[in-house]
């Protein structure tokens, strides 16, 4: 128990000097493209957003975040290469290989998003371990996979027509496709925060200082 404390004592957290503003800002865009997607096509919405999410890592000077928005894009492709077979729309949009474009963006850029309003509150359960730090993760990313789901459904008319015989979770009436889709849904951003996690991906809001030398390992 001394040893602990010793060790903790030895770490600091030294926040983004502009990290209000970027909380500000990130939350505003994630918003914005929601909206977004019920004025123009959703498709090439959230391509777009896949495109400038690069530049805006750039000019908000967030690098490290280049990392999380390469595993975002992995795991959506992983899966769309598993369920593309369950994705066809009421609307035309984009298909490459087989592959449904909007779903493919939306998960890359969705997993992404949601990590980006997280790692501004991980500093809550930093040095209390990986359990914590995934509860927190999950406590953001159902609630607003969900709501994103719903607004999607019900105000903007986007239907996966592929699995309209499906009935949707009764509280929402939303994500309607077979149990084991349902349950992936849930499944994939606990994953992708987990490989983040394994991969020792670093948050770029914050660093953690040892003996002089800055780092902001995940213990």
């Amino acid at each position: 128990m001394v040893l602990l404390t010793n060790v903790k004592s030895n770490f600091r957290l030294k926040f983004h000097k502009w990290k209000p503003q970027l909380l500000v800002l990130d939350k505003t865009l994630s918003l914005l493209i929601v909206i977004l997607l019920g004025i123009y096509r959703p498709d090439y919405v959230i391509i777009a957003a896949y495109l400038l999410a690069i530049p805006y890592i750039l000019i908000t000077r967030r690098k490290l975040l280049l990392s999380h928005f390469i595993v975002s894009s992995l795991i959506a492709l992983v899966w769309m290469l598993i369920a593309k077979g369950q994705y066809a729309y009421n609307r035309p949009f984009l298909v490459f290989s087989g592959i449904n474009l909007y779903p493919l963006f939306g998960w890359a850029v969705g997993l992404f998003l949601i990590y980006l309003v997280y790692s501004h509150y991980e500093h809550i359960f930093f040095e209390r371990g990986f359990l914590r730090q995934l509860l927190l993760f999950i406590a953001f990313y159902w609630p607003l996979l969900l709501a994103v789901e719903s607004i999607a459904y019900h105000l903007f008319d986007i239907r996966n027509v592929a699995a309209a015989q499906y009935p949707g979770l009764p509280f929402c009436n939303c994500i309607h496709a077979p149990l084991w889709m349902q349950l992936s849904y849930f499944a994939l951003g606990p994953l992708f925060f987990s490989a983040c996690y394994l991969l020792g991906l670093e948050n770029p809001h914050f660093a953690v200082k040892k003996d002089g030398r800055g780092s902001n390992k995940r213990k």
